[in-house]
């Protein structure tokens, strides 16, 4: 439809896309939301096992900041793209993420113990991944009851009952979390590992899932940035015959005019 409509033929568009594609995008100067408190959303979009882009957003603006590609959520780079915000001026107040140990390096390596909120849709889907949607043990129904009710933490007060209520589980049931099985190798495993997961999750969710109870405007999670990456994910299902040298370059020419689209909708509600 495209070469019928363009009077190119196949052959002849392939070569424009990519010599396209070889160009870099042109540079956009995106202005900073000016607010008392300024909230910085990280996130990693994977294409397969191949390339992990990770994006960096503003909370409630939808102009993607910085974009990057890499292999894996390493620290050192993650780190050298919060230095790159940093130079051009972008200053936060807090940071919201998925809490992966790069992350948090980077984090801590480049604005110091500034509040750092672990996204609660990431902590919550790692506690419940392992347990089933509906478990045939009371307790490990019982468990799965305490992760959900995550959501409904408000409040200080409601944290510690929450975090009481856990620790409460796990005395009762820390020989069911710890049982083993031995094959005729000598090799053993833990039985109950999809549990053994979510009681490590919800640890981990003790401290770093409830900063916001100190900044009541932060946001819990990072789904702000998942209608982004769903539109980007639509635009590579499109076009995910192309070859791998091209998926770098179209990716970055489609946040360019991402972009440019959302300024250009600015300036017009300000006309």
């Amino acid at each position: 439809a495209l070469s019928h409509w363009s009077g190119y033929s196949p052959r002849q568009l392939h070569r424009l896309f990519s010599q396209f594609l070889a160009l870099d995008p042109p540079l956009l100067d995106l202005p900073q939301e000016i607010s008392s408190e300024t909230y910085l959303i990280l996130d990693g979009r994977w294409f397969g096992k191949r390339i992990c882009l990770m994006l960096y957003r503003q909370s409630k603006s939808k102009l993607i900041l910085h974009a990057s590609f890499m292999k894996r959520e390493y620290g050192s780079l993650i780190g050298k793209n919060l230095k790159e915000l940093h130079e051009k001026g972008y200053r936060f107040t807090c940071i919201v993420s998925d809490g992966s140990t790069g992350i948090r390096n980077a984090v801590i390596r480049v604005y110091g113990h500034i509040p750092h909120q672990i996204c609660m849709a990431h902590i919550h889907r790692q506690a419940t991944n392992g347990l089933g949607k509906y478990p045939k043990e009371e307790k490990v129904r019982k468990l799965k009851k305490l992760a959900d009710h995550l959501w409904r933490i408000e409040s200080k007060e409601a944290r510690e009952w929450w975090k009481n209520q856990v620790n409460q589980w796990i005395r009762e049931h820390g020989l069911f979390v710890g049982e083993t099985r031995w094959d005729t190798t000598g090799h053993w495993w833990y039985i109950h590992g999809g549990v053994r997961k979510c009681v490590r999750a919800l640890k981990t969710a003790y401290e770093d899932c409830f900063v916001f109870l100190d900044h009541p405007l932060m946001p819990k999670t990072t789904n702000e940035m998942e209608a982004t990456i769903g539109n980007l994910s639509m635009k590579h299902l499109v076009h995910r015959g192309m070859k791998r040298e091209n998926l770098e370059p179209f990716i970055r020419w489609f946040i360019y005019f991402y972009n440019r689209n959302i300024l250009s909708q600015r300036k017009t509600t300000k006309a």
